[in-house]
């Protein structure tokens, strides 16, 4: 009888964690039970082992105080407070999740290796299923390829057309799995991932994917100067040659993209595209911005932009396409912010942002022993915090989960660093 042990005893807690891409895959519901399996789960541990550091750091006690406060007066103060206040649970969920990874990666000394190692064979999987849909025209779940808008590939997601963000967001959190030894399968691994997120034809993802790993490959310590240039050399030719052979995701990169932007004027759909204004996500992006104006210091409420782009008012936003102007969030995640958390909880999250990114630096330039961890999440922080790209919802159940667990491995790695740093300059300390 095949037995499942628990070895450090954690109630397989790291175990629930692991399922957690394939429960993004199986959708919304499994992801929120996961979810709530895992949050109970790792207070019985706490509870069980009476381990609470978690909550024995006054600074961080303070911060999140701070946030609990602003969020009751953001839900009070919302267009509609029964949404916020769902949506804040969500929140809190997500911290909670954060927090468990976080648990894991103090306890069990194998957890970010497996966890990433689990992430590689999910990515693999879903790369292979994606390039049966996309040669066969089904995959192995029996999705057909669907070329109603262009060729879009789901692979196991059926007829959501996320696969490309699935795969791209979580590729660099994979990496963790490679050591010094395997730096040459990395890169083709690398390659091959890019390739089936630019087969995918999702955009925003696809730039942005290809954008981190070109500073994953400049920043990598695992590679000297010359083979650096190789690796973003054969990153170059892998997209030439995509584009090359099929030359609709050729048009719909680079000629639908300068169409977006009004570099290439077009007057598709009955009206005049002038420039990126006037695109869906133009006019998404100019009624987060009048949203803002009308709700400033504390914004219309969380997850509300779908309830306040409905007013008439925001008809005047300076688009062609301003009657498209809504939808559940406006697609990018600082304007998300901005016109539901308004200005205050802003200002917040850019100096959150710069105070990571600074301590990611710092740990990469002055620890060599966790050089590489750093690297790995100074690209993957670039692609999902770069401001300038359309995204996701920060708060969604989907996309939310890929955003918690970065600042989860984030938050362990300065951990780490700190205990490093310390230990050796106990060290290197004069006896007097």
């Amino acid at each position: 009888m095949l037995k499942v042990i628990d070895k450090n005893n954690n109630f397989f807690l790291d175990k629930l964690i692991y399922f957690l891409p394939i429960s993004m895959i199986l959708g919304n519901a499994a992801i929120n039970i996961n979810c709530l399996i895992i949050i109970l789960v790792f207070f019985t541990n706490i509870i069980k082992k009476n381990n609470f550091d978690f909550i024995k750091k006054p600074k961080t006690n303070f911060i999140i105080l701070l946030l609990t406060l602003f969020f009751i007066i953001n839900i009070y103060f919302s267009v509609d407070v029964k949404i916020s206040l769902i949506s804040y649970m969500g929140v809190l969920k997500y911290m909670l999740l954060a927090s468990a990874i976080m648990y894991c990666s103090k306890n069990i000394s194998s957890f970010i290796d497996q966890f990433s190692k689990f992430i590689l064979i999910i990515l693999i999987f879903v790369s292979l299923d994606v390039l049966i849909q996309f040669f066969i025209g089904v995959d192995l779940f029996g999705n057909e390829l669907k070329t109603n808008h262009g060729v879009r590939l789901s692979g196991p997601f059926g007829d959501e057309y996320i696969v490309g963000s699935y795969i791209g967001k979580f590729v660099l959190l994979s990496m963790f799995y490679f050591n010094r030894e395997k730096k040459f399968y990395s890169v083709f691994y690398l390659l091959f991932i890019l390739s089936i997120v630019f087969l995918s034809n999702e955009r925003s993802v696809s730039f942005m994917c290809f954008a981190a790993i070109t500073v994953y490959f400049t920043l990598t310590p695992y590679f000297n100067f010359k083979t650096k240039l190789i690796n973003l050399s054969s990153l170059f030719i892998v997209i030439a040659v995509l584009f090359s052979i099929n030359t609709q995701l050729k048009d719909h990169f680079i000629k639908r993209s300068f169409e977006q932007f009004g570099i290439i004027f077009n007057t598709k759909g009955g009206y005049e595209h002038r420039s990126f204004w006037d695109s869906r996500w133009g006019a998404h992006y100019l009624t987060a911005i009048e949203i803002n104006k009308n709700n400033s210091l504390l914004g219309s409420g969380l997850h509300t932009y779908r309830i306040e782009c409905l007013d008439k008012k925001y008809e005047k936003i300076n688009s062609a396409r301003f009657l498209e102007r809504c939808n559940t969030h406006p697609h990018n995640i600082y304007l998300e912010i901005w016109s539901e958390l308004g200005t205050l909880f802003f200002i917040f999250i850019i100096i959150f942002n710069i105070y990571f990114l600074f301590r990611l630096l710092k740990i990469y330039f002055f620890d060599k022993i966790f050089k590489q961890e750093a690297c790995i999440l100074i690209s993957l922080y670039f692609m999902l915090f770069f401001p300038f790209q359309t995204t996701g919802s920060l708060f969604s159940t989907w996309n939310g989960v890929i955003y918690w667990i970065t600042i989860a491995f984030c938050l362990n790695l300065f951990n780490k660093s700190t205990k490093n740093l310390l230990n050796k300059n106990i060290l290197n300390k004069p006896i007097i």
